[in-house]
């Protein structure tokens, strides 16, 4: 239960940090929402942010798993180093890891963040209530810096149910302060945005960096 409760926390700590790309990236998807279903606005960004929901977290079980099979893998059928068993389990802190300084060089060489292209997800907009659900889901797709560190965070819990708490947390989040914003009418100021991006890069630097010491100190053999 604490290992749960701590992936919740920081899931919705990641939440957190991303309000600021998540207005600025997500939020023309949210308006385009509201806007084509403006007798039923808030009923169709509920039902898109529902899908969202379901569609991150599925990926944070899915990930998780990912991330309890490299645990358990190397640990049981391989790499013995003497009486100390080289422990798969520091595989999911080094995958991360490395992914994290990936993201953080592209987002270093692009300066910043530049927003997913989803022209594919127009056709689920002006569908029905059901099809514009199963585009928030489909959202889990967009190729996007943020939600490949949540990612990377997700397979580092090591477990499905985990990651999916980890993931829940961290929509959940996002969700909450989208659906403010745009009740508000007014998303947030284009200047913390673009502090935002370029904060991003050095913020999986140094995440990148904590997985890798994490990795380290595994590497010691305990007594």
């Amino acid at each position: 239960m604490k290992e749960l409760i701590a992936a919740i926390i920081a899931g919705s700590a990641l939440g957190w940090l991303a309000v600021p790309h998540c207005y600025a990236m997500c939020g023309p998807l949210h308006v385009s929402v509201c806007a084509l279903h403006r007798d039923r606005s808030l009923k169709a960004l509920s039902l898109f942010n529902l899908g969202r929901i379901a569609g991150y977290t599925a990926a944070g079980i899915l990930f998780g798993a990912f991330g309890a099979f490299i645990d358990i893998g190397p640990a049981h059928y391989c790499c013995q180093f003497g009486q100390h068993p080289f422990r798969g389990a520091m595989l999911s802190l080094l995958f991360p890891g490395v992914m994290m300084f990936f993201i953080a060089i592209y987002a270093f060489r692009r300066k910043g963040l530049h927003a997913p292209k989803t022209s594919w997800l127009s056709r689920f907009f002006s569908g029905g209530l059901g099809k514009l659900t199963a585009g928030g889901a489909c959202t889990t797709l967009i190729p996007c810096g943020m939600l490949y560190a949540a990612f990377a965070m997700a397979v580092a819990t090591g477990s499905w149910w985990r990651g999916g708490g980890f993931m829940l947390a961290f929509v959940a989040t996002q969700t909450f302060f989208m659906q403010l914003g745009i009740a508000l009418g007014r998303l947030v100021d284009r200047k913390w945005g673009s502090r935002f991006e370029k904060a991003f890069p050095w913020i999986c630097l140094a995440i990148g960096v904590a997985y890798c010491v994490l990795f380290v100190l595994r590497l010691m053999p305990t007594e």
